[in-house]
C-alpha cells in the first residue's frame, strides 16, 4: 500500500499542475452530484437514513483524501518552486562572485541572451549590445578571430565535449581585454546538430598581465645582462641566472646551497658587511660598490643592488641580488682620475693634485704642531735642450729628472710637476730647517750628474726656492708666493743653487716683475746700448778685436749691468730677440770701423744659450753678415763651456755650420766648468779665453798660476789661439806674456767704452 502510494504520488507528481487541479474538481462535482441523488432517493424511500449516512460518509472521505493529495501536491509545487528560485539565486551569486557573464545562445535563430555582466565586462550598458551572435564575433581580435571559431565550430560539430578560448575583444573604449570564453551545446536534433549552446564569459585580463610579468621576469631572468642570484631567507644561494655564471665562473652546481661569501674578494672588511646587513635588514634593501672575485680568482668590481622580498607576516621570504660587472667602468674613472690629477708624462702630482697634497699637509702640520717645507724646483735651461734636441729627448729628461728627485725625498714626503719644467717637492714634518737643506743639497748634487738621453748625454742644473710652514706664512697661496720668490732668488745668484725664503724676496720679486714689464719696453725703445772692450795683441800692442758687451740705459734706474738682466731676459725668452740686435748692431759698427781705418779689426760677440740652441740662429747670422756687409772671417762668437755641454752633437753640428760661413768661434770663460783635453778635441773652435778668475790671484796663488800654465799649453798643442780674461796689473801681464799668451783683455788695457769712445780709443796711442 504505501509503494503503491509513492508511486502514485511520483506519478502524480509528473503531471502538470493545472490537470492535478481539473481533476479535483471534477472529483469533487461528481461526489456532490452523488450525494445530491442519494437524498433523493432517501425522500422517495428507495434507500434507508443509514444507508445514506453510510455513503455520505465515504463521500467524505473521498473527498478529504482527495483534498489532501490536492494540498500536498500544492505544496509540494510550491517547495520546487522555492528550491529553483533558491538554486536560481546560487547560481547567481555564483557567478556574480566569479565575474562572469551568461550566454545562451539559439542556434536556431541566431538569437544569444547576454547577462548584464557579458555586456558590462565590454563596457556596454542594457541595451547597448545586440542580442545576436554576431555582436559577438564584431569583437574578437582580428588576429584571434580564426582560432576562436574554429575551436567554435570543432565544438558545434560535436567533435570536442566543451569549449574553452581564451582570446582578446574589443572595449567598448577601443581598447582590448583578454576574455575566457566557455560553453556546452545543451541540445541536439536527432541529427547531432547543435540547438542551444549556454556558457560564460570571465575577464582575465588581470590573469594575462600577471602571467606575461610572469613570463617577462622569467625572460629577464634568463637573459638580462645583468648578474641575478637569489637567496632564501636563511642566505643560501636558491638560484641564478646565466649571466651570473657569465661574470662570475660560477655554474649553479657550484653555488647552489651555498651563502654569496664565496665571491667575498677580502677588500671590504667585516665593519662594511655589517653596515650592509644593517641596512638590508633595517630598510629591506642595500646597493652600492662591492669588490668581488671569480671563480678564476680575478677580482672585478661590481654595482650591487639587494632586495627583499617578504611573506605576508613581514617575515623575509626571499632576497633577490642584481649586479653588472663595473671594472671597466672604474678603470675609466681611473683613468680620468689620474688625468686629472697626475702628469701623464712623469706619473708625478699635477698641479692640482699638488695643491690638493699641500692643503692636507698643512692641515695636518698644524694639527700635530709641527713644521713643513715646499720646495720650487726649476731646471735651468731645460728649454735650450728641448730647443736642440727636440722634445722627445726633452721628455725623456724630465722624466729623468723626476725619478731622481724622488730618490731624493722620503716615501712620505710629495714630488709634483707644475709643468714644463717645474716641480715641486713637500717635506712634512720636519725635525729642523737644515732637513729641507740637505735634501736640497741631494737635489743639486743628483740633477748635475749627466742624463744620458739615449745616444745623447746633457747635463743640466736647477735653482730651488724653499719655504717654511708656519715659519714663513701660514696660508696656502703664500707659501706658494714665498717659494717662487726664493726659487728665482736662486736663479739671480748664478743658478745650481738654492736658496731659503727671506721676506727681503718679496721686494726683490716685485723688483724683478717691474723689471720684466720695462725690459719688454726697452728693446722696442731703443734703450740698450753696445759698449766695447778691446782685446788687445800683447806682442804688437795692437787691437785685434773688440767684445761687444750690453748695457741698458734706463731711463729712470740709469745704466743697467747685464749681470742684473741677463738672466732675466732669459728666462722670459727676450734674450733671443735682444742677442740678434746686439749682434746686428756689433757687425754694423765693426764694418764701418773697418772702413774707417781698422781693416783688420774683428768683433766678438756673446752668444746666450737659448740664442745659441735657437733653431733660426744659423740663418739670423748669415742674413746679418749679408745685411752688415761684415766679412765672416772679422765676426766671432763667443759660446760658454756650459753651453757647449748641454747637447755636445747639436753644438759641434752649429759650431762646423758656423766655420763653413767662415766665422770664429772662441769658448768663454775657459777652466770654470769641464775643462778638458778631450772634450775640447770634439770642439773645432778657435780660441780659448781663460776666465777672469783664474786670472786674478796667479801672482799670489801657485794653484790658479799652474792652472793657467797648464790651460796655455793645452792649448797650444790644439793649436788654439789664447786670450787672457780680466788683465788688470803688470805683473799678471809679464806672467801671461813669459808663458805665451798673446792676446789679453782688461782694465789694464781698457774698460768697456760706448761706440764712439771707443772709436776714439782705436784712433789713439797705445801701450806696447
Amino acid at each position: 500500500m504505501t509503494r503503491t502510494a509513492i508511486d502514485l504520488s511520483h506519478r502524480l507528481k509528473k503531471l502538470p499542475l493545472t490537470r492535478l487541479f481539473l481533476f479535483c474538481i471534477f472529483f469533487s462535482i461528481a461526489a456532490t452530484e452523488i450525494i445530491v441523488g442519494a437524498m433523493g432517493l432517501l425522500l422517495k424511500g428507495e434507500i434507508t437514513y443509514d444507508y445514506l449516512l453510510t455513503g455520505f460518509f465515504a463521500s467524505l472521505c473521498v473527498a478529504a483524501l482527495v483534498s489532501s493529495v490536492l494540498i500536498f501536491f500544492l505544496n509540494l509545487h510550491r517547495l520546487d518552486k522555492d528550491a529553483l528560485r533558491t538554486s536560481e539565486e546560487r547560481w547567481k551569486f555564483a557567478l556574480e562572485g566569479a565575474g562572469d557573464g551568461v550566454w545562451d545562445w539559439n542556434l536556431q535563430t541566431g538569437e544569444v541572451f547576454f547577462s548584464p555582466r557579458c555586456k558590462e565586462i565590454l563596457g556596454y550598458d542594457e541595451d547597448d549590445y545586440e542580442s545576436r551572435i554576431l555582436s559577438w564575433e564584431s569583437t574578437i581580435y582580428p588576429d584571434d578571430f580564426q582560432r576562436v571559431m574554429s575551436e567554435l565550430q570543432a565544438h558545434l560539430d560535436g567533435d570536442t565535449d566543451s569549449y574553452s578560448n581564451e582570446h582578446r575583444a574589443r572595449y567598448k573604449d577601443g581598447s582590448w581585454k583578454w576574455l575566457l570564453t566557455r560553453g556546452k551545446v545543451i541540445d541536439r536534433d536527432t541529427n547531432g546538430k547543435a540547438l542551444r549552446m549556454i556558457g560564460t564569459q570571465t575577464d582575465i585580463s588581470l590573469r594575462k598581465q600577471a602571467e606575461e610579468a610572469v613570463q617577462l621576469a622569467a625572460l629577464v631572468f634568463e637573459n638580462g645582462s645583468e648578474g641575478m642570484v637569489v637567496t632564501g631567507a636563511d642566505g643560501t644561494i636558491v638560484a641564478i641566472n646565466p649571466s651570473f655564471t657569465q661574470l662570475t665562473g660560477y655554474t649553479p652546481e657550484d653555488v647552489i646551497g651555498k651563502n654569496p661569501k664565496i665571491l667575498q674578494s677580502g677588500r671590504q672588511d667585516a665593519m662594511f658587511y655589517q653596515a650592509m646587513w644593517r641596512k638590508l635588514v633595517t630598510t629591506g634593501h642595500w646597493e652600492g660598490e662591492i669588490w668581488n672575485r671569480r671563480k678564476n680568482g680575478e677580482v672585478y668590481a661590481e654595482w650591487l643592488s639587494i632586495n627583499s622580498i617578504f611573506n605576508s607576516d613581514g617575515s623575509v621570504n626571499r632576497r633577490v641580488a642584481l649586479f653588472s660587472d663595473i671594472t671597466k667602468r672604474k678603470q675609466s674613472e681611473e683613468l680620468i682620475w689620474r688625468q686629472a690629477n697626475f702628469d701623464p708624462l712623469t706619473g708625478l702630482p699635477n698641479r692640482s693634485m699638488f695643491r690638493d697634497r699641500l692643503e692636507q699637509a698643512v692641515k695636518k702640520t698644524h694639527r700635530v704642531n709641527s713644521s713643513l717645507a715646499l720646495m720650487f724646483i726649476d731646471l735651468d735651461r731645460f728649454k735650450e735642450i728641448n730647443d736642440t734636441l727636440g722634445h722627445e729627448v726633452g721628455d725623456a729628461l724630465l722624466v729623468d729628472a723626476a725619478q731622481r728627485l724622488i730618490h731624493c725625498v722620503r716615501d712620505t714626503d710629495t714630488v709634483a710637476r707644475l709643468g714644463g719644467d717645474e716641480f715641486t717637492v713637500i717635506l712634512g714634518d720636519l725635525d729642523a730647517t737644515d732637513s729641507a737643506e740637505r735634501i736640497a743639497h741631494s737635489i743639486l748634487n743628483s740633477l748635475a750628474q749627466p742624463f744620458q738621453l739615449g745616444s745623447e748625454k746633457s747635463q743640466i742644473s736647477a735653482s730651488i726656492g724653499i719655504t717654511f710652514y708656519p715659519k714663513d706664512a701660514t696660508e696656502l697661496e703664500d707659501l706658494l708666493k714665498n717659494a717662487d720668490q726664493a726659487m728665482y732668488a736662486a736663479k739671480d745668484k748664478g743658478r745650481n743653487a738654492y736658496c731659503c725664503f727671506t721676506p727681503s724676496m718679496h721686494d726683490a720679486m716685485l723688483n724683478r716683475i717691474q723689471l720684466t714689464a720695462d725690459l719688454r719696453e726697452a728693446l722696442a725703445e731703443n734703450q740698450f746700448q753696445v759698449y766695447y772692450q778691446p782685446i788687445v795683441d800683447i806682442t804688437t800692442g795692437a787691437i785685434s778685436k773688440a767684445e761687444a758687451l750690453i748695457r741698458w740705459l734706463h731711463p729712470v734706474r740709469g745704466l743697467i749691468s747685464p749681470d742684473d738682466f741677463i738672466a732675466l731676459a732669459e728666462d722670459t725668452g727676450l734674450i733671443t730677440e735682444i742677442g740678434a740686435w746686439v749682434l746686428r748692431t756689433a757687425c754694423s759698427q765693426a764694418k764701418a770701423w773697418r772702413n774707417q781705418g781698422q781693416p783688420s779689426l774683428r768683433i766678438a760677440v756673446n752668444v746666450s744659450a737659448r740664442q745659441f740652441h735657437d733653431m733660426h740662429f744659423i740663418d739670423t747670422v748669415s742674413a746679418v753678415l749679408i745685411e752688415t756687409g761684415l766679412p765672416p772671417e772679422a765676426l766671432e762668437l763667443e759660446i760658454t763651456e756650459g753651453m757647449m755641454m748641454h747637447n755636445m752633437e747639436h753644438t759641434i753640428a752649429v759650431i762646423q755650420t758656423l766655420r763653413v760661413l767662415g766665422v770664429q768661434i772662441s769658448e768663454d770663460d775657459f777652466g770654470t766648468g769641464y775643462s778638458s783635453l778631450n772634450y775640447l778635441k770634439q770642439f773645432p773652435i778657435h780660441t780659448l779665453k781663460i776666465d777672469k778668475s783664474f786670472i786674478r790671484d796667479i801672482g799670489s796663488d801657485p794653484d790658479d798660476a799652474a792652472l793657467v800654465i797648464a790651460i796655455i799649453a793645452m792649448a797650444k798643442s790644439l793649436r788654439l789661439s789664447i786670450v787672457a780674461e780680466g788683465v788688470e796689473t803688470e805683473q799678471q801681464l809679464a806672467f801671461l806674456r813669459d808663458q805665451g799668451c798673446t792676446q789679453c783683455q782688461g782694465y789694464l788695457f781698457a774698460k768697456p767704452m760706448p761706440e764712439q769712445e771707443f772709436g776714439a780709443f782705436l784712433a789713439g796711442p797705445r801701450k806696447d
